[in-house]
């Protein structure tokens, strides 16, 4: 029995000692919340907006900059997030700021029925069948990406900043 747990202990610090030396790419954004979008330009997609029809990033946004928060009605720190951008929504406008809401994986009438009772009167896209959250390689709801004037992607974040004029700066 003491072979056993000898060689399971052995085993395991090798397998651990094998990735402090040689990391994955996965492992380093996961641990270090690196992202590759930073500083490039921010993917385009077409989606159907709650009681809408189809439109794309690149139309909603206008040349402004955005905020682009992928969020779901069953993540409870994405409804504090979105209670957050609801209450600052005029504020975030009047500084030229598109607020660009990306529902993951959910069904338009939950959506719809979750803003009409909470009164967030936003234009939300529906990313029924997850194919924009993974195209942008999510791993973790709430995610904020923050794009400038000219469509790059200056930050990607797991929450509102409590400035955003800072992070803004950054482009």
């Amino acid at each position: 029995m003491t072979v056993i747990k000898n060689s399971i202990s052995i085993i395991a610090l090798i397998i651990f000692t094998t990735f402090l030396i040689n990391p994955s790419t996965a492992q380093g954004q996961f641990f270090y919340m690196e992202n590759e979008d930073i500083g490039n330009p921010v993917k385009d997609f077409t989606l159907k907006v709650v009681k809408g029809e189809e439109t794309s990033l690149e139309k909603y946004r206008d040349g402004k900059k955005a905020i682009i928060f992928f969020w779901a009605t069953w993540c409870p720190h994405c409804r504090a997030q979105l209670g957050n951008l609801n209450r600052d929504q005029e504020e975030i406008e009047k500084n030229n700021i598109k607020i660009v809401l990306i529902d993951v994986g959910e069904k338009e009438a939950i959506v719809s029925k979750y803003m009409e009772r909470n009164k967030i009167n936003m234009n939300v896209f529906l990313d029924e069948e997850s194919e924009v959250s993974d195209k942008y390689g999510l791993i973790g709801l709430p995610t904020f990406y923050y794009v400038d004037e000219d469509g790059i992607v200056i930050d990607v974040q797991h929450s509102l900043p409590d400035d955003l004029t800072e992070v803004f700066k950054k482009s």
